[in-house]
């Protein structure tokens, strides 16, 4: 009998506010002592038995994991068996094929190649009614096919390659999140449209609204997209979530039958590892699932911590996930809870003598003062978020490829034979061609081979991501390459290589490509993909921009020429298609060809003359002595006026066209380099500003990173640049500093299992709240002790000076921050907003900053949504810049409807705009993605600013005017 350690005593929560939604027929909690290790002696055995309809629909059970806990306390995870997410490893669709698409359209077309924005490489497989995504979903992925104007609403299948990192999955959750907001806006616009036509007594139209979403990949998938749970949320969406591993079962006894099927496509799963003993690629016989009823207790590995089974583990991350985005959670739902039992971090209500439920301001749990005694409500977590720590996990030695091929298509109908043979086309034709035999009226049997032409065989590809060396002997080794039947149809293999290793350079492999001379081997690797601009409108833009001032836009490292030849196979591009129905065959006329930079610059000198005059009058004017002795003067007292900032992201909410999401990094001259937020892909921004080696480098000499808050898109390139941060720096005593409340921590310590990101090396700094007493905190490499909050005077690594970190909180999202970075000895002060309202104890903290960096997400005319999202208006950004007496501010976080540039500084936005009067050695400048600006050249580049607005902001006044003209 399978068993599952759960207490043996349970006990009924109390009723919420709110009764529970359908979905869930009981609630069930626990109490228990704290602990050190191990599970507690009221730990019993419960099978699934005891609690069939709990589990059967879906519904949760808490029971306690005996993992590390900041507060000391007992962790409780969940055990759920969602609708949505299926037990075993892999999932075939139900779905039979009803009709025979002749007429659909099908095609293979690589959409992006290996290169500092795009790290990974990704295939859609194309048709009319859905789109399938094969291949590394690498940070800025989603990016690359929003530049590419590839529709992502009939995305509802994507498959996984590799070996699962953040390299292979890194654009993966953000990708999640614009999938769900995707289908939410088809759901909302479908809502008004029949909302709109019942009002007007007119019938709704039937239509259905694809929802589902299923992903497919190797071992750590679940355990990786698990560790997001704390900022990562969408309701409603029902989500297929398939980690596929060497040991997996297969959901068919016939390898002819595929592990996914629907009615375009099907799809078999080769995973493959480097030890050949895990893996038995020969076997495709379905075994047991470990949690059938009534079967016999299966012989299942635990893991390491806690004595769970490799099951129960991901029993735990399959509920996380569900939770993230199948759940019915309500931010409205209330639940009651005894005060000491509270986060201090929690916002906290309680039910006055009156009935009415009002803001608790008494003393918090963990501070000086008395405690009442009393029941207090708070809002109950979104349910992902309940699960405080994840079972742990290793690095994965499996990689994942597959095998697709469309459906094949049955021939023509031969009418003159038909009608030869007696067949009464009224009558049984349809049901020749459907496949039945038919007898007519003399007796004569007709086979639909007799009337029909033979069936087509479906065309494919196979994708394949040998990520090293040791692989190769189990890859070679699946029967699939052997089976005749299973490859005919197969036109091109995709071959994905990683950094370490190129498996098309393999002299096996080679030999393996051989074998099919009529398969087109398509290869997409780093050491064969030129490093072309892969975003060309930014790309473009940049460009422009280094025409007007070369010293603050830089041009990018890109290389287009190709790379070293290889004997066997193609090289990838962009665009490449091959046909797969109804016509076949590889097609160059999509090709999406490098940036002809030459042509920018020519439209450059030939449409914008006045644009060029105005920047030559600028720099000319920055080069007169006069001009350069009065900024000297002006700022002599900031120190270190050689001190760098690169933008590496300016958007907000998620990558757009023209801007990435936050990051920027500052590097001061001997105290190194520190990054203020890291979202998606801020690791390939840095590529393409500084190229591959030059990256390399800033790592060596980064000393922190600080995070402003748990939104994704200022912290999601965080893995990737720890862990190239932790291959660069291996072997040395470097450490860094990670400023961040303890929930990113958190995650950090969750997916350092799936990848290493040098944590042993890694300094936490980590805010508390105010009201709660600070544990003190000792760092065995050094033997210091401080707080584990965010006034640090002072802490010596290396001999070098971390600088004062100082932080408060900000009106944003739960315990968002804002902190001010002050270096000694010199007293230089750079302060930066994170996402925020305006904030008068930031204006305190950072009084006297030399550098400001706000975010002004919205124009003045739109404070209305400024407030509502809780962000921060151009002026009000000056305000707090101005209040804190800034010497120099810089302008970023732009909401994505401003694309190139915002109302220009000092203009008055589409409503009421506050005048902001700065002082006169104040400098303001706005954030553009790759500009390169020193601390000392604000004035400078204040110069460039009409020449800039004249270029990227003349498009958007004309739409201005136009709307104004309506009005």
């Amino acid at each position: 009998m399978n068993r599952l350690r759960l207490p043996s005593r349970l006990k009924i929560a109390p009723p919420s506010l709110k009764p529970p939604s359908k979905l869930s027929r009981a609630s069930l909690a626990l109490r228990t002592k704290k602990h050190k290790s191990g599970f507690p002696p009221n730990i019993g055995i419960i099978t699934r038995h005891h609690i069939p309809q709990l589990l059967a629909d879906g519904s949760s059970v808490w029971f306690p994991y005996p993992g590390h806990s900041p507060r000391g306390q007992t962790l409780r995870a969940v055990l759920n068996i969602p609708r949505q997410l299926s037990p075993t490893s892999t999932i075939a669709s139900t779905k039979k094929t009803q009709n025979n698409t002749q007429t659909m359209s099908c095609y293979a077309q690589v959409v992006t190649t290996p290169t500092a924005d795009t790290p990974g490489a990704c295939v859609l497989l194309h048709f009319d009614r859905r789109r399938y995504l094969f291949g590394r979903m690498a940070e800025g992925t989603q990016r690359a096919m929003v530049q590419r104007k590839i529709a992502m609403a009939k995305i509802h299948n994507i498959f996984v390659t590799g070996t699962v990192d953040w390299g292979t999955t890194g654009g993966l959750p953000g990708l999640m999140l614009t999938l769900a907001d995707v289908v939410a806006g088809a759901k909302a616009a479908r809502a008004e449209e029949v909302a709109s036509r019942e009002a007007k007594g007119l019938k709704a139209r039937e239509r259905d609204i694809e929802d589902d979403l299923h992903i497919y990949g190797g071992k750590n998938l679940l355990h990786s997209l698990a560790t997001t749970r704390r900022f990562i949320f969408r309701k409603g969406i029902p989500l297929s979530l398939n980690e596929v591993r060497t040991n997996s079962p297969s959901q068919r006894n016939d390898r002819a039958l595929p592990d996914f099927e629907d009615e375009n496509i099907r799809v078999w799963h080769l995973p493959i590892s480097s030890d050949p003993s895990a893996s038995r690629p020969g076997s495709r016989k379905r075994k047991r699932s470990d949690l059938e009823e009534g079967g016999e207790e299966a012989e299942t590995p635990v893991t390491d911590e806690a004595g769970l089974s490799d099951a129960e583990a991901q029993h735990i991350r399959q509920a996380a996930v569900a939770g993230m985005f199948s759940s019915t959670w309500s931010l409205d739902t209330l639940h009651e809870m005894n005060l000491r039992d509270v986060d201090p971090l929690a916002k906290i209500f309680f039910r006055s003598e009156s009935g009415m439920i009002e803001e608790y301001k008494g003393p918090l749990p963990g501070s000086a003062e008395e405690l009442p005694d009393i029941r207090v409500l708070i809002r109950s977590p979104w349910p992902a978020a309940k699960i405080e720590t994840l079972p742990g996990t290793k690095p994965s030695n499996e990689s994942l490829c597959y095998i697709a091929k469309c459906h094949p298509r049955r021939g023509k109908f031969k009418a003159a034979e038909a009608a030869n043979l007696g067949v009464n086309p009224r009558l049984h034709s349809k049901k020749l061609i459907e496949g039945e035999t038919v007898t007519l009226e003399n007796g004569t049997v007709v086979t639909p081979e007799m009337v029909m032409e033979p069936t087509i065989e479906g065309r494919g590809f196979a994708v394949i991501d040998i990520p090293s060396e040791d692989m190769v002997d189990n890859f070679l080794a699946r029967p699939e390459w052997s089976d005749s039947t299973l490859m005919s149809g197969i036109d091109v293999m995709y071959w994905i290589s990683s950094e370490q290793f190129s498996a098309y350079r393999d002299e096996r492999l080679a030999e393996f490509m051989k074998k099919f001379p009529s398969v087109q081997h398509v290869l997409l690797g780093q050491d064969v993909c030129p490093n072309t601009l892969a975003l060309q409108d930014p790309a473009d833009k940049t460009i422009k921009m280094n025409l007007i001032d070369p010293e603050r836009f830089p041009l990018l490292k890109f290389d287009n020429r190709p790379l070293a030849p290889v004997d066997a196979g193609e090289v990838g591009a962009v665009g490449a298609r091959v046909n797969l129905h109804p016509k076949t065959g590889p097609t160059s006329e999509h090709l999406i060809p490098p940036l002809d930079t030459a042509a920018t610059l020519q439209g450059m000198v030939e449409q914008h003359r006045e644009v060029l005059q105005m920047a030559k009058e600028a720099r000319e004017k920055i080069a007169d002595p006069a001009f350069l002795a009065e900024v000297q003067e002006s700022q002599k007292d900031i120190p270190y006026p050689e001190t760098e900032i690169i933008p590496l992201g300016t958007g907000s909410a998620l990558p757009s066209k023209y801007r990435n999401v936050s990051a920027t990094l500052i590097r001061v001259p001997g105290h190194g380099s520190y990054l203020f937020d890291c979202g998606e892909n801020t690791l390939g921004q840095l590529r393409r500003f500084y190229g591959h080696e030059g990256t390399d480098e800033v790592l060596k000499d980064l000393r922190a990173i600080y995070i402003s808050h748990l939104h994704a898109d200022h912290h999601f390139g965080t893995a990737s640049v720890m862990a190239r941060w932790n291959k660069v720096t291996a072997g040395t005593d470097t450490y860094l500093g990670v400023i961040a409340i303890e929930g990113f921590h958190g995650w950090l310590r969750e997916y350092d299992g799936v990848e290493p990101l040098g944590l042993d090396r890694v300094i936490r700094i980590v805010p508390f709240h105010p009201g709660g007493q600070p544990k003190m905190q000792t760092f065995p490499e050094t033997g210091w002790k401080f707080p584990p909050a965010l006034n640090v005077n002072e802490c010596n690594i290396q001999q070098a000076l971390l600088p004062k970190v100082e932080a408060c909180w900000v009106d944003h999202c739960q315990n968002a921050t804002a902190v001010v970075i002050t270096f000694v000895p010199s007293g230089l002060k750079i302060a930066y907003s994170g996402d925020c309202r305006p904030s008068k104890k930031f204006a305190e903290l950072g009084k006297g900053a030399h550098l400001l960096l706000h975010e002004c997400t919205f124009e003045d005319g739109l404070r209305g949504d400024a407030m509502a999202k809780k962000h921060s208006t151009i002026s009000e950004a000056l305000a707090v810049g101005r209040d804190m007496g800034a010497r120099r501010i810089l302008l970023t976080h732009f909401s994505q409807r401003y694309p190139k540039l915002p109302a220009p500084i000092g203009v008055e936005g589409e409503g009421e705009s506050e005048k902001v009067v700065l002082g006169k050695d104040t400098a303001v400048l706005y954030a553009f993605d790759h500009m390169h600006i020193k601390l000392g050249e604000f004035k400078q580049a204040e110069q460039f600013i009409p020449a800039i607005e004249k270029l990227v902001g003349r498009r958007r006044r004309r739409r201005r005017r136009r709307r104004r003209s309506r009005s």
